[in-house]
């Protein structure tokens, strides 16, 4: 049986400069994260002949194309997973050893997503429409995925660019806010939780180097009571959601505007899961991994299920993960959360 074996595919402003890489490639990195905007990369290269730090020094902003591919991974052939374009934001030089590193983001720099600071104010909008309206001016794609799209009163938007704005405002109402391949995406964050597992992690069968697991009791909670009292009015709103997977525990108390019972009961749901959702975490380094059902490697958003590890098995969400491929071949780390059921 061949040997498995993984390489890097870059290409630099449309032109494949693999085999440039490969020669001198020291490290290749690759992390994304459920909690993160954007993706990022780094390439660490030795450069003892100086040619990195000199002609061949990449121009920041360049962009970068790039993809794994993997050979002999239980599978005949050779498979290709882009990874997605990215952009050169920072490079390093350093000896000795002569190195030279660079690194790229998913996010552009000179985009004014994130790089110019604004202030205004938002009236009679929906979230839609904010994400529409920002997507428009950057002059990149849109794909959302709103369970709700009510109207918001007011926003303000205060020395926050547009993309930390918008990803607040999301975050407030339950959805979170990536960019990738020039592509804007709002999702509903709960839904990453009923994600089908793309595999099923076995303690001593799955190429598992080390693996840790946290249990917390600090900050969980079994109900959140959400109340709002508008005095000017004379109207008093209460709501009260139950974790139904908890038998016992505290309740968390919650003091903020809302209009009526729908939105507290929104409200409570969505500040309880931000409160329980780490309550099970664990962090899975492997020395290889197998290509995962349907082609491709773990990425953040993806929910596995774990066996054999007792107590702690279950479904989980990787929230975050980090690819390597080095002299030493391929390795994948991946942080973890056990899944909540029911909110």
């Amino acid at each position: 049986m061949q040997a498995r074996h993984t390489r890097v595919r870059v290409l630099y402003d449309n032109k494949d400069i693999s085999e440039d890489l490969a020669a001198f490639l020291d490290s290749f990195d690759f992390s994304d994260s459920a909690d993160s905007i954007a993706d990022d990369i780094s390439i660490t290269l030795e450069d003892r002949q100086e040619l990195w730090e000199g002609d061949w020094l990449p121009d920041k902003g360049a962009t970068l194309k790039v993809s794994l591919i993997f050979t002999n991974w239980n599978t005949e052939g050779d498979v290709e997973v882009p990874l997605g374009i990215f952009e050169i934001d920072e490079i390093e030089i350093s000896g000795l050893p002569h190195k030279a590193r660079i690194k790229a983001v998913s996010v552009p720099s000179n985009n004014e997503l994130r790089g110019i600071k604004k202030n205004r104010a938002w009236e009679k909008i929906k979230l839609s429409a904010i994400a529409k309206e920002i997507a428009d001016r950057a002059g990149i794609g849109l794909y959302l995925n709103l369970r709700e799209d009510d109207e918001i009163e007011r926003l303000e938007q205060k020395e926050e660019s547009d993309l930390a704005f918008l990803t607040r405002v999301a975050k407030e109402k339950g959805y979170g806010v990536r960019l990738s391949d020039s592509q804007l995406d709002v999702y509903y964050i709960p839904d990453l939780d009923n994600n089908e597992p793309v595999a099923t992690i076995k303690k001593g069968k799955s190429r598992i180097s080390s693996y840790s697991f946290r249990s917390k009791t600090r900050d969980v909670y079994k109900a959140c009571h959400v109340r709002y009292e508008n005095a000017k009015k004379g109207r008093l709103v209460e709501f009260t959601f139950t974790d139904p997977n908890k038998e016992d525990g505290q309740t968390l108390e919650v003091h903020k505007e809302v209009a009526n019972v729908a939105e507290a009961e929104k409200l409570a749901k969505g500040e309880l899961r931000a409160k329980n959702k780490d309550e099970v975490t664990g962090r899975i380094a492997f020395g290889g991994v197998p290509i995962i059902d349907g082609g491709g490697i773990f990425m953040s958003g993806f929910t596995i299920t774990l066996e054999d590890f007792h107590k702690f098995d279950g479904k989980y969400l990787i929230e975050k993960t980090s690819h390597k491929v080095s002299n030493s071949g391929y390795s994948c780390d991946i942080d973890i959360r056990r899944c909540l059921n029911g909110y």
